[in-house]
């Protein structure tokens, strides 16, 4: 009788146990077909439905802003491989997590072929990856789960479209990826994600409420470089980004809807637009020697208003570039000095940077770090831009 006692309690102590792991697990959401319970369903920003782990654990962050937003979320110590640029260019990103120069990197972008060996011999089980069918099609073939987390893979098509979204519209769609990527990784990521979206609602209205009764006459004038090499003719569609500089107090100006990712206008069109801003992207090689070249004397540039009135201005960078990935807020709260500096003679661009790493990335920033995130802080090491 004894014996069959102390069988009973051992079982009951097992299943104990097992409950209890299991209850520490995150949430399963819905099964896959397969009714393993292992895995679930979710929907990425192409609307593509995939079947990813319950808790993925070996992720590849393959697209530019995806290891920033994975870092920023809490999930550093379940990547195992990003883009090789993370791991050399971003000095801050390696104060912020030292462990990042040991993570594996190779190169990608938007119109590189996979080599989908290199995610299998690494056991990912998790890979976030650009919008590109022929690419996505390998790592379906392996059944190895490729979300795509990119910003603004559908932008509106004309500036009418961008400027009918209310606001709400246009903060749920720019913090769609993040919800999603947090949903993804579970656990304390949903909350954090919750967390930065009442922070960006609260800055991104706080805009809005300042700038929208602004008129065309009282909004300055900006063109955004999207820079190749010295080329600061290439941009990116007007709708990509117009409804940000209208945010900020600025009115953009560049090449319309259906022109490509990054078209290029003519030399005649930048200075019949005759911009009174000029936003320098990190895009390309050394934005800083495109800068220093148009400010100089003899530059073909000299007569634009942007260029006489020193009103050239490299994107900031950080953890990564500041426009996108997390921080768009942020560089938007940047712009906003710069094209409106009156009525927003208040936002200490620093005091803002240092709150936003001590608040979402748990760093404390120096004053000197914070000013180096807003002159662009990066060192590229090779040639491939971080897309």
């Amino acid at each position: 009788m004894l014996k069959k006692f102390s069988l009973l309690m051992l079982l009951c102590l097992v299943l104990f146990f097992f409950c209890g792991c299991a209850a520490d697990r995150p949430a399963s959401g819905s099964d896959d077909a397969s009714g393993s319970g292992d895995t679930r369903k979710i929907i990425d920003l192409a609307d593509r439905e995939i079947v990813i782990p319950v808790y993925p654990s070996r992720i590849a962050a393959m697209t530019g802003p995806s290891y920033e937003m994975v870092f920023m979320l809490g999930g550093h110590d379940r990547i195992v491989m990003t883009k090789s640029g993370h791991t050399t260019n971003y000095p801050l990103a390696l104060l912020t997590n030292p462990d990042l120069a040991n993570y594996e990197g190779i190169g990608a972008n938007p119109s590189s072929a996979v080599n989908i060996e290199e995610y299998l011999r690494r056991d990912i089980d998790l890979v976030i990856y650009y919008n590109n069918d022929n690419e996505l099609k390998k790592f379906e073939a392996v059944n190895l789960p490729a979300v795509v987390l990119t910003l603004n893979i559908n932008p509106l098509d004309t500036v009418e479209d961008v400027m009918t979204q209310t606001l709400d519209e246009y903060i749920d769609a720019s913090t769609r990826a993040v919800r999603t990527l947090a949903d993804i990784l579970g656990g304390d990521a949903v909350a954090e994600a919750e967390t930065w979206v009442k922070y960006c609602h609260d800055k991104i209205t706080m805009l809005y409420e300042r700038t929208h009764q602004l008129t065309d006459e009282q909004r300055p004038t900006v063109f955004w470089g999207n820079t190749w090499g010295e080329n600061i003719l290439a941009s990116y569609p007007l709708n990509n980004r117009y409804y940000e500089i209208w945010l900020c107090g600025g009115k953009l100006v560049g090449p319309g809807a259906g022109t490509g990712n990054f078209p290029e206008v003519t030399r005649e069109q930048l200075f019949e637009w005759d911009p009174d801003i000029i936003l320098v992207d990190n895009h390309g090689n050394y934005p800083e020697l495109v800068i220093e070249h148009m400010y100089k004397d003899d530059s073909i540039w000299s007569s634009l208003s942007a260029v006489k009135n020193k009103q050239l201005h490299r994107i900031p960078a950080g953890v990564f570039f500041l426009d996108k990935g997390t921080t768009t807020t942020l560089m938007m709260l940047w712009l906003a000095t710069i094209t409106q500096p009156e009525l927003f003679g208040d936002i200490d661009v620093k005091e803002e940077i240092k709150y936003y790493y001590r608040e979402f990335y748990e760093f404390e920033l120096t004053d000197e770090q914070a000013q180096k995130v807003i002159d662009g802080w990066y060192e590229r090491v090779g040639d491939e831009p971080d897309l």
